[in-house]
């Protein structure tokens, strides 16, 4: 199995490692060295937890995996000073990986937090 293809299934099997679960240090250094990845994983899991997360598009070459996907979960927890509102969102994002040696070592992210605030009704949609 060539690299592009078994880091794609790598992410493939993280992604299902985590979805719809508590989220913990632990588990999350099963799939990665990345710690900024990781406190990310485990502020969004306090604010919504057991999120699960939606594999929409995955493209990958040689050491780097791009997924385009969505969040799903219930905001349970205080986002940046917004008290829980127990609204069920779904926020969609892109997210880049490089991995070396079966592990995530860096990220980039891209999230569309406007729609999420639209959805918690912090946000109006706009016209």
């Amino acid at each position: 199995m060539d690299k592009t293809h078994k880091n794609k299934k790598f992410i493939i099997e993280y992604f299902n490692a985590i979805n719809e679960k508590k989220k913990t240090r632990e588990l999350c250094e099963q799939y990665m060295t990345d710690h900024h990845l990781i406190e990310h994983i485990l502020f969004f899991d306090s604010v919504f937890p057991n999120y699960g997360v939606i594999i929409d598009e995955i493209t990958a070459e040689g050491d780097r995996v791009v997924v385009r996907a969505r969040l799903k979960g219930r905001h349970d927890g205080e986002f940046n000073g917004i008290p829980p509102t127990h609204i069920q969102v779904e926020m969609p994002f892109v997210i880049g990986y490089e991995i070396e040696k079966n592990k995530i070592v860096s990220h980039w992210l891209i999230a569309d937090q406007v729609t999420m605030l639209e959805q918690l009704g912090i946000m109006n949609k706009a016209s």
